[in-house]
């Protein structure tokens, strides 16, 4: 384990430190809960739009990058641009995800994209 530091109000410095670290650990729990959920959220979104490409052109990510033309249109510039966005959305969304569920012990959900 790694030990964090955190700065803490001197009243809560001065709390029992059983209750004070029940209090700490429920409310990393809490927060890490409606950060998961605003993380799948996000996630949800990027896997929408990146469906949306991949119908459009009919290929992933990877193959529409290595075939777009150097003199490419307009709108196939601006829908490389926007893919790319979604994906790192994806995948970062996809690791916030699981570090997330480890913390509140959910390590067993999954998405199987």
């Amino acid at each position: 384990m790694t030990k964090i530091e955190l700065v803490v109000p001197d009243r809560l410095s001065k709390i029992d430190p059983e209750l004070r670290e029940r209090l700490l650990a429920g409310a990393i729990r809490e927060v890490a809960s409606v950060q998961l959920k605003e993380k799948e959220e996000e996630l949800e979104e990027a896997w929408k739009n990146i469906l949306k490409f991949k119908e459009t052109y009919q290929k992933d990510f990877e193959d529409f990058e290595k075939q777009l033309p150097k003199d490419a249109n307009h709108k196939l510039h601006e829908d490389f641009v926007e893919w790319s966005f979604w994906n790192d959305v994806y995948k970062k969304s996809q690791h916030l995800v699981e570090d997330l569920r480890f913390v509140l012990g959910r390590t067993n959900e999954g998405n199987s994209r």
